[in-house]
Order: structure tokens, then sequence, then C-alpha cells
């Protein structure tokens, strides 16, 4: 039985990246498993993706990057909108503030 061929680099980073996105953490052992590279590759992919900032490194493996301010400026934004549009009775800019606000409270508690 033959081996499957390598991963391109590419594809390997975006596997790493989807299984820090599902994951609070991953190991390198986890690393090597779902893309098959070497222990020196994983370790390079690792360094390039947190030169870009899609992962943070940590002893053995990585984690998801920390929160952006950007998820924190728009979550108060949002809020500020659902305040003002409490005091107009908007119940629809309500609604839709509110939503907003709740799906960037989603994304900084994964980035957490």
């Amino acid at each position: 039985m033959t081996a499957p061929p390598p991963l391109l680099p590419a594809v390997r980073r975006h596997r790493i990246v989807e299984l820090v996105t599902q994951r609070e953490y991953v190991t390198v052992d986890d690393i090597r498993a779902a893309t098959g590279a070497s222990l020196a590759t994983t370790h390079r992919d690792l360094h390039v993706l947190a030169r870009t900032g899609a992962v943070t490194r940590i002893r053995g493996g990585a984690t998801r990057p920390p929160a952006a301010r950007g998820e924190e400026r728009l979550l108060a934004a949002c809020l500020a909108r659902v305040r003002q549009a409490l005091e107009r009775k908007d119940l629809t800019t309500v609604e839709t503030a509110l939503q907003q606000a709740l799906d960037a409270c989603t994304r900084l508690r994964r980035a957490s």
C-alpha cells in the first residue's frame, strides 16, 4: 500500500486553521495526524500561521489568536444602536442590532 501524496502547504495550513477554529487549542500531534506532515513541517507551518496572525503558538501546539479589537468596537456600537432604537421604539432596528451584537459576542467568545 502506497502513502498518500503530501498535501500542498496551503492545504495543510488551511486544515490547521480549521482545527484551531473547531477547538480551543490543538497539539502538534493533532496537527500531524490531520495533515500527515512531519514534525519539522508542522513547526514550519505553525511559524508561518503565527506570523500572519491566524494562530497563536503555544508550547506543543497552537491556539486561537486573541480577539480583535474590531469585534469589541463592533459589539459596543451594536449595543449603542440598540439603546437608541429602543428610545425611538424602532423594534426592527433593535432586532437587527441585537442579532449583530450576538454574532460579535459569539466571535469574541470563540476567540478567547
